[in-house]
Order: C-alpha cells, then sequence, then structure tokens
C-alpha cells in the first residue's frame, strides 16, 4: 500500500508542478501586460516630448527669423538719418517685401499707423513700453484694434539722432500662422497642440476650435487630463523648462508634453492620443497571448520530453551550459573586459574566475590601493591619473554608489605602446546600513567606440560650422557663395553664380578649374575688376591679409569693389569673408559671399552729395553767424556801463579836482579795456578761424583784480548787490599771462554773475593758489560764485555753446547774444586751462576755472612795519580759509596773529587779553557773522 501511493505522489508531482507552471505563467502574464502597458506609455511619452521639443524649436526659430526680419527693416530706418519719413505708402511696400501679414510703425507717442493709413492708440501695450526703452521682443495681443483678431507682434526700436523715435511692428494673425507649425499626428491620429502664455491662455491651437482663459483647468475640467499632470504642466508654464507628464487611466488622453520656449514668455502644450497607445498595447497583448499559447504548448512538449527523454534532456542542457560559457568567455575575448570584486571595508580586491589582470604588475588578488596605483601608471595625462585616484578612492566610490547602483569612468591609457580607452563600470553588490561594502569593478576596452565617437564629434563639428555659415550665406542675399581654405590656400569646389535662375561656373570664366589655389583664382579675377578698384581688390583679397585679420581678432572682412558684368555693365561688388577655424585640423576656412550693392553704392553717393549741398548752406548760415556776432555783444556793456557811471560822477563833481581825476583814470582804464574788446570783438570768429592768439607779458593779480572792482562795481551798486573779492594762499601775484584775455575771462563770469543775481543778492571772486611741483610754474583757481537765479541742469550742459541762453534768463529780458560763455571757454581752452560750472535751479551758481601760469622771475617778500612787530592780532571769520589766509598776512609784516571763528570767542579772547595786560592790537573781523555780527562784538 504505501508503495502503491508513493507512486501516485510520484505520479501526481508532475500535474502538480504542471498547475503551479501554469499558474506561474499566467501570473508572468499579467505582470507582462502590466509592464508592457506602461513601457508603451513610456515609450509613448519619450517619442511625444521629442516631437514636441522639434515643433517648439521650428515655432523658437520661426520667432527668431520674423524678429530678425522686423529689426533689419528698424535698422535700416534707422541708418538712413532723416532720408526716410515713415508714412503708410512705406509700410505698404514693406509688406509686399515681406512675409508679414502687416507691417506697421509706432511714434514715440504711441500712435499707431498701418499701411493703410488707419492710426490706433498702442501707448497702454506693453510691447510699446518696451521699445520705448530700446528693445525688440515678441508680443501676443489678445484682440488688435484694427482687425479684432488675435495678432503675433513682433517689435523693433527705430532710433534718430540715437534716440528712441517709435517703432517697426511686424503682425502676424496668430491662428493662421501657428497652425500649420502646431500642427501634429501620431501614427495617423492627430494630437492637440496649443500655444499659450504664462498664465494659461491659448495663443493659437491646431484645431480651429476657441478655448476659455485657462486652457490646463479646460483640459481638466473635460478629462482630457488628470490634476497632477496638469499641475506639472503649469510649473513649465510658470517657471520654463520643458516636461511631459503621464495622465491617468481615465483620461482621454495618454501624457501631456510642456515646452517652454527659450527666449520668448510662451508654452507649447501637446496632448498624445489615447487611441495610439490602446492600439499599440492590444497588438503587444495580442502577441503575448500567441507568446502564452505557444509557451503553454512549448511546456506540454518540454513535459513529454522530460518524463520520456530525462537523460536526453540532462545531455542538451549540459550543452547549453558550455555553450553559454564559450559565449561568456568569447565576450571577454572580444571587449577585452576584466572583472574583480572589490572589499571596499578591508581594501582588498580578487579577480573573478576565468578572468586574469591585462598588466601582467597587477596580481590576482591583494590590497585595492595598490591596484590602483598600478592601474594609474598605464593612464597617459597627469590630469586623468588624479581622475581616477579621486574616483577610485573607497570614500568616493562609497559617496557615489550610496546614491545610485552604478558609476562609470572612462580613461585614457598607453598599452603595449598603443593608445586606448578603458571604461571602468563598478557596480554595487552589497551594503551594510546603506553604506556599500563590496562592489564589482568591470574593466573594458572601449577603443572602438571611442575612436568612432570622437570621430562622429568631428563630423557634427564640421557640419556645424558649414551650417553656420551657409546661414550666413544664406541671409545675406548673396548671388554666389563659396568656401576656401585660406591656411592650406586651397579652393575645392567650383564656384557657381546664379544669375535669373541660371548657374554660371566662375571658375571656368578665369581660365581655373576645381581644385586650385585660392591666391591664384584671386590674382586671375583682377582681369574683371575695374582699374579705379583694382588697388584695393589686391590689397584686401589676398591669402596673407584675411589670415593676418584673423589672427588679429577679425573674424569678418568686408571688400567693395567694381567689377564688369556679363553685360559689360559696371556693378559693384561687396565680397564678405566669414572665417572661422576648422575644429579638427585647425586650418581657417573662409566662407566667401558676394553681394550686388550698385544700387547701395549709388543712393550712398546720392546721400553724399546731398550732405555736400547741405555743408555749403550750414557753411552760408556759419558765415551769417559770424557778421551777426561782429554786431551784437553783451561784453560791450559792462566796460560802457563804466565809462558811462564814471563820467556821471566826474561831470557831478567837477569842483572836486581828486574826485574828477580818480574818474578820469578809471574811465581810461575802462576805456582802454574797451579797446582791446573792440579790436579782438568776438574772438569767436577768430577762434572759429583759427586766428585768435594768446599775447603772454607780465602781469599782477592784485592790479588785474582792481581793474575788475573798477568795472564791476557800478554794476553791482546799481543791483544793490553784495560783492566779495578774496584770496587764499596766494603767494606769487606776479605772472606771465595775456591780461586781456585774463580780464575777459572775468568781466565775462563776473558780469553774468551780478547780471542774474536779483537784488540784495552776494557775488563773490575768490582766488587761491595750490601747490604744484613744476618749476617756474603756479596753478590758480578763480572762483566766481552767486547765489542768483541759477541754471537748469539740461542748460548746464551745453552752456559753453554759442548762442545758448538759458530760457527763463530770455523771458525776463535779460539782454545777451549767448556768446560769452562760449568765448570765455575756447579762451581758457587756448590757455591750457580748464572750466567748470555748478548751478541749481534759485540757489546760484559757481563757476571754477583753472590756470597752470608762468610766474614772473622776482621774489618779493612782504616788508616789516617796525611799528607793528611783536603787537597782537586778531582775525575773526566764520569761513576758515580766509581766517588762515590773512593770520599769514599779519605775520609777514611782523603781528603776532590769531584767529577764531567764533564772534562770542572772539569776545572771550580780548576780555582775556586785556586781563591779562597784552591786549590785542588790532582786528580784523567779519561783518557778518552766523552768531553775533562785527557790529555786536564792536559794541
Amino acid at each position: 500500500m504505501p508503495s502503491e501511493m508513493e507512486q501516485k505522489k510520484k505520479t501526481g508531482q508532475p500535474i502538480i508542478y504542471a498547475i503551479l507552471f501554469l499558474a506561474v505563467v499566467l501570473v508572468l502574464f499579467l505582470v507582462y501586460t502590466i509592464q508592457n502597458r506602461t513601457r508603451i506609455q513610456e515609450q509613448n511619452r519619450i517619442y511625444a516630448q521629442d516631437c514636441a521639443r522639434q515643433t517648439a524649436k521650428r515655432i523658437e526659430s520661426e520667432f527668431d527669423n520674423a524678429l530678425q526680419r522686423i529689426q533689419n527693416a528698424a535698422y535700416l530706418v534707422s541708418n538712413n538719418g532723416n532720408s526716410w519719413e515713415i508714412t503708410a505708402q512705406l509700410l505698404k511696400d514693406l509688406e509686399n517685401n515681406t512675409t508679414f501679414d502687416a507691417i506697421r510703425f509706432t511714434n514715440a507717442d504711441g500712435v499707431n499707423l498701418a499701411s493703410s493709413g488707419a492710426t490706433n492708440d498702442s501707448s497702454d501695450r506693453e510691447y510699446f513700453a518696451r521699445g520705448m526703452r530700446g528693445e525688440s521682443g515678441l508680443e501676443a495681443v489678445k484682440e488688435s484694434r484694427i482687425t479684432g483678431k488675435p495678432m503675433m507682434v513682433f517689435y523693433a526700436p527705430v532710433y534718430r539722432e540715437g534716440t528712441v523715435a517709435g517703432m517697426f511692428l511686424g503682425l502676424y494673425f496668430a491662428e493662421d500662422y501657428l497652425r500649420d507649425m502646431l500642427a501634429a499626428s501620431y501614427f495617423g491620429e492627430a494630437a492637440d497642440v496649443f500655444l499659450c502664455t504664462k498664465d494659461g491662455r491659448v495663443i493659437a491651437g491646431s484645431a480651429l476650435e476657441s478655448y476659455g482663459s485657462d486652457l490646463l483647468d479646460l483640459l481638466v475640467e473635460s478629462g482630457v487630463v488628470d490634476s497632477p499632470a496638469a499641475k506639472a504642466a503649469r510649473t513649465v508654464l510658470e517657471k520654463g523648462g520643458e516636461g511631459a507628464f503621464l495622465c491617468g487611466e481615465g483620461c482621454k488622453t495618454d501624457n501631456l508634453c510642456a515646452m517652454h520656449l527659450p527666449g520668448y514668455d510662451y508654452t507649447l502644450i501637446q496632448t498624445f492620443p489615447k487611441n495610439v497607445t490602446q492600439a499599440m498595447v492590444r497588438r503587444a497583448n495580442g502577441a503575448g497571448v500567441i507568446l502564452e499559447i505557444c509557451l503553454l504548448v512549448l511546456f506540454a512538449l518540454y513535459l513529454f520530453v522530460l518524463v520520456l527523454h530525462a537523460r536526453r534532456q540532462r545531455k542538451e542542457l549540459e550543452k547549453e551550459n558550455k555553450a553559454f560559457g564559450d559565449v561568456l568567455r568569447g565576450v571577454n575575448i572580444l571587449f577585452s573586459s576584466r572583472y574583480l570584486i572589490v572589499d571596499l571595508k578591508n581594501d582588498h580586491y580578487v579577480y573573478t574566475a576565468g578572468s586574469k589582470p591585462l598588466n601582467a604588475a597587477i596580481p590576482v588578488e591583494g590590497v585595492y590601493g595598490e591596484f590602483i596605483e598600478v592601474l594609474m601608471s598605464d593612464i597617459i595625462e597627469e590630469d586623468g591619473k588624479k581622475e581616477l585616484a579621486r574616483f577610485a578612492q573607497i570614500d568616493t566610490l562609497k559617496e557615489l554608489l550610496g546614491r545610485k547602483d552604478s558609476a562609470v569612468h572612462e580613461c585614457h591609457v598607453l598599452r603595449h605602446g598603443k593608445e586606448e580607452w578603458e571604461q571602468l563600470l563598478v557596480a554595487c553588490l552589497e551594503r551594510k546600513d546603506g553604506v556599500p561594502v563590496r562592489v564589482l569593478y568591470v574593466r573594458q576596452n572601449v577603443t572602438e567606440l571611442k575612436v568612432r565617437e570622437l570621430s562622429e564629434q568631428r563630423e557634427k563639428a564640421i557640419l556645424n560650422r558649414k551650417e553656420r555659415q551657409y546661414r550666413i550665406a544664406i541671409m545675406s542675399n548673396s548671388f554666389n557663395t563659396f568656401e576656401c581654405n585660406l591656411t592650406r590656400d586651397q579652393i575645392e569646389q567650383d564656384i557657381i553664380r546664379t544669375d535669373h535662375g541660371k548657374e554660371i561656373p566662375l571658375l571656368a570664366r578665369a581660365g581655373l578649374s576645381a581644385p586650385c589655389k585660392a591666391s591664384v583664382c584671386f590674382e586671375k579675377w583682377t582681369q574683371f575688376v575695374l582699374a579705379e578698384s583694382q588697388e584695393a581688390y589686391a590689397a584686401m583679397v589676398n591669402v596673407d591679409y584675411l589670415k593676418s585679420q584673423y589672427e588679429q581678432g577679425n573674424m569678418e572682412v568686408d571688400v567693395d569693389y567694381w567689377e564688369k558684368s556679363d553685360e559689360e555693365v559696371p556693378m559693384c561688388v561687396r565680397l564678405s569673408f566669414f572665417m572661422t577655424q576648422d575644429e579638427d585640423t585647425g586650418d581657417v576656412i573662409a566662407m566667401v559671399v558676394s553681394k550686388d550693392i550698385t544700387e547701395q553704392v549709388r543712393k550712398q553717393r546720392e546721400q553724399t552729395q546731398a550732405l555736400q549741398d547741405a555743408l555749403m548752406q550750414a557753411q552760408h548760415a556759419n558765415q551769417a553767424k559770424t557778421t551777426f556776432l561782429s554786431n551784437m555783444s553783451h561784453d560791450i556793456r559792462t566796460p560802457m556801463n563804466a565809462i558811462i557811471g564814471f563820467a556821471t560822477i566826474a561831470a557831478s563833481h567837477m569842483e572836486r579836482t581828486d574826485q574828477v581825476r580818480d574818474c578820469l583814470q578809471k574811465i581810461l582804464s575802462s576805456s582802454n579795456h574797451l579797446l582791446g574788446l573792440i579790436n579782438d570783438i568776438l574772438d569767436m570768429s577768430r577762434i572759429e578761424s583759427g586766428k585768435l592768439q594768446i599775447h603772454n607779458q607780465e602781469c599782477n593779480i592784485s592790479e588785474l583784480m582792481h581793474n575788475l572792482v573798477n568795472i564791476i562795481q557800478p554794476q553791482v551798486k546799481a543791483k544793490q548787490l553784495e560783492m566779495f573779492i578774496d584770496t587764499f594762499g596766494v603767494t606769487n601775484e606776479d605772472v606771465i599771462a595775456d591780461p586781456l584775455k585774463l580780464n575777459q575771462i572775468f568781466i565775462n563770469l563776473m558780469g553774468n554773475a551780478v547780471k542774474y543775481t536779483p537784488a540784495g543778492g552776494t557775488v563773490s571772486f575768490r582766488i587761491m593758489q595750490h601747490t604744484t611741483f613744476r618749476h617756474g610754474w603756479g596753478e590758480y583757481a578763480f572762483i566766481i560764485k552767486d547765489n542768483g537765479i541759477g541754471m537748469s541742469r539740461e542748460f548746464v550742459e551745453h552752456i559753453f555753446e554759442p548762442f545758448e541762453r538759458e530760457s527763463t534768463a530770455t523771458r525776463s529780458g535779460i539782454q545777451g547774444a549767448g556768446l560769452g560763455m562760449a568765448i570765455t571757454k575756447n579762451i581758457v581752452d587756448m590757455m591750457g586751462g580748464e572750466i567748470t560750472v555748478e548751478s541749481e535751479v534759485g540757489k546760484g551758481s559757481t563757476f571754477t576755472v583753472k590756470l597752470s601760469l608762468q610766474l614772473q622771475d622776482i621774489e618779493k617778500s612782504a616788508e616789516q612795519i617796525k611799528e607793528l612787530e611783536g603787537l597782537r592780532s586778531l582775525v575773526v571769520d566764520d569761513d576758515l580759509n580766509v581766517c588762515d589766509s590773512v593770520s599769514k598776512m599779519l605775520k609777514s609784516i611782523g603781528l603776532r596773529s590769531e584767529w577764531t571763528t567764533s564772534g562770542r570767542e572772539a569776545i572771550y579772547r580780548a576780555k582775556s587779553a586785556c586781563e591779562e595786560g597784552d591786549p590785542y592790537h588790532t582786528y580784523i573781523i567779519d561783518w557778518q557773522m552766523p552768531e553775533t555780527s562785527g557790529i555786536g562784538k564792536r559794541g
């Protein structure tokens, strides 16, 4: 009985195994279908993302081209001065020559002009604000105020005399413009593609439907996508980047792609048709069912064979194991792979069975650190050795494999005298507490793959270079382009010129054929160059010259010359050399682009003639201005006022001989100055003609100041002004200069200070001498300051230009031709000096004249006054410079000088000096002090 039960048990075991295997097959099929669906969804997600990325690049490229076209139009208008007037006809002509649906011009006031002549206000548009700041770009307008449709607006600023005068707008109807670019289909199923703004508003879509304000909310509400996918896509909308996101089972689409357009604030949204994924899953699952049936049949056969031919199966398995071992050995031989196990904890390594080191110096088993040192000896570059040392450190491997399961490092090695590339793959085999302790090292020879990769990189570099060059050639609207190797002096291919659709080989015309030397081609072509251009052509269309230009950093060289066309009509050609360096060979390659610029040159010549005519008119106008200047100068009024004033005083006091004599002397001084002004009146005309000269002679600064006071004083008294003249640090009053020109400078500045200062104001003149290391010269600063009406900042920038007058002075009725400051500035410049001005409206102005004056070769020292020697003096003034300067002067004549800036302190010192029995002999006190006036102190 037990034997029968055992027999039944043995008989039932295969059935149980078969049932278990069937269950396993069903489970595996279920797992397969799930994984198959996941795999297909992921494949479709990646495929959809790649397609969406290509669509985004295509749209971005189109945007860049459209923006470049409108920038070119703005550039042409900006660089043609005022010769082009922007009219509706001009806009219409531009529309006829571009792909834009419409071109408009918006002026600085925001008025938008269409080619039809219609206008509207665009001052509230965002593109208007950006364009007026000098920016170019793209803006999607939801509704045009002229067409009422969504528009894509490309804008670029137009400049006039360096200032933004408006902008050109290139317009496309958004839906018509973008629909074809957004259209996409996958395996015959159309996909919905949208171009959206940051807030989710749809600018255009691949379908003709209209959408609400937020596309993602609409897609979620309609069940097209789920909330997680919409949330991830919204992150791309708001922050940029790209992504493809799988949707849930209940959604109408399989995945959602979002691609931000770099350089533009727009995002591409694409939905992947779910029908495609479902059909692919059905086909894959159908294949799985067939595979499962086949597996079951095979399994039944397998069981039958297993029961009947167990021994034969065992032999076949042994054969298969042997074949598998042969395959492994073949892989090791084919890829030169070596496997070793490294114990990171014990710093130990061992090669696996059947694998041995490539380097005989490496033992099969040993210390891991010593293994790395021997491995480093095979590496060629020093940097490569350092990089391997860092990569192979145990701490580095623990850090790398703590985050992922494997790490790869590439080495450039020298083995048996031959350079090879080796790849080290490290895989984690065991972790303890999350820290790797055992790893598998795989050393694989990848020389062939690396050589192929480097070759592909070189080919890609060549393609990129040619692509850049051909893009330039296409954009330049040339009639022929060719490439030449400047380093090797070689033209590889024939030069083809396209003329009215007909291709003309040019090398044959010059008696050459490809390949040929570039220098010979350039020389042969001189026979077609007109005589007037041959010298310039030979000098610049020269291989050595072009290479020298490239070495100097000039990547582009343009040569304009005249040549004979096929119709024997002179044609002006611009030959442009765009030079780049081949990344593989290092040769300098030039892309040569030829353009017909005959019309452009003709227009330039017409413009030059117009400019010459305008110059003649300007010269005539300048002559008229000089005549006007010769008859008008407010500089005459200042000495004339002095003469009239002193003559009036003398006439009313004829009985007082001394006063009359004094007045006559002052009249004589002013008359001499007036005579000098009349002799050199309006030096501006002499300055402009280069005839004004500086006549240096010995003069005294103190005398110049006395003459200045005599001339200016009557005007100061007439306007009831206060005038202060002081010096600081002036040790040399005797100088060599042009006294008439100095007088003219000071009278102009002081006269203006008096003229533009209201009654009750203050005018001051300070003279300062600064230390200089230039022997025999002195550095002087003359500072004229007033608290008058002042000047605006805008006028200060033009104050030294002829005929410039402040508008407030003109309205107030103050006389003047606007020449005084221009003459003053030119005289100061001719004397090698500098004049600056600081002014503020309502607070007054300060003019500073800095001059280097030659000193007279005499030495003067203050004479000691015996009666004052040793006596005390006190200087009281709120200006530290005045106190210091006056104290030094008093000391030079023998007084013991002290000073203070406080009125109260001065009173205290005076009392103390009297009490001490050493009173002050002399007090020099400022008439008006912040604390106590001079009168108060005197009391």
